[in-house]
């Protein structure tokens, strides 16, 4: 195996562990006693099964197609941080409390490094693999 193999292979675990991780704040949100009766409730509930969705989707993404060096399967992998990721952490920063700020955004601003290098890693082979 080649040191190109193996940047995809390591670029694709990583972000295969950011999206697991992402699955898992899906639990964190209707874990503290989300009331589906109310409007709110049944908002957290939709947003924490659209988050696995989401999550479940993207691992399937990189550890097939993504691993396969497929071009199309980076630019999926990437789309939810950027469109999703930062968003989310914009939002958390302006009207996250003060007390629990560092609390909100640590794990959010590890993931999206933690997918960042992943994504750099596996696009040193997929976009720039040197001919054979």
């Amino acid at each position: 195996m080649g040191t190109e193999d193996k940047n995809l292979r390591v670029g694709s675990t990583i972000l295969t562990i950011g999206y697991v991780a992402l699955l898992a704040a899906s639990i964190a949100i209707v874990s503290k006693e989300v009331d589906p009766s109310s409007a709110v409730g049944r908002h957290l509930w939709a947003g924490a099964l659209a988050n696995a969705a989401l999550a479940l989707v993207e691992i399937l993404v990189v550890l097939i197609a993504l691993r396969k060096g497929e071009k199309w399967a980076w630019w999926a992998a990437a789309l939810p941080l950027i469109c999703y990721g930062l968003p989310i952490l914009i939002l958390d920063s302006i009207f996250v409390s003060p007390e629990r700020l560092v609390e909100t955004l640590a794990p959010q601003v590890l993931g999206l490094i933690t997918a960042g290098t992943g994504l750099v890693l596996a696009a040193r082979d997929v976009f720039f693999r040197r001919m054979k």
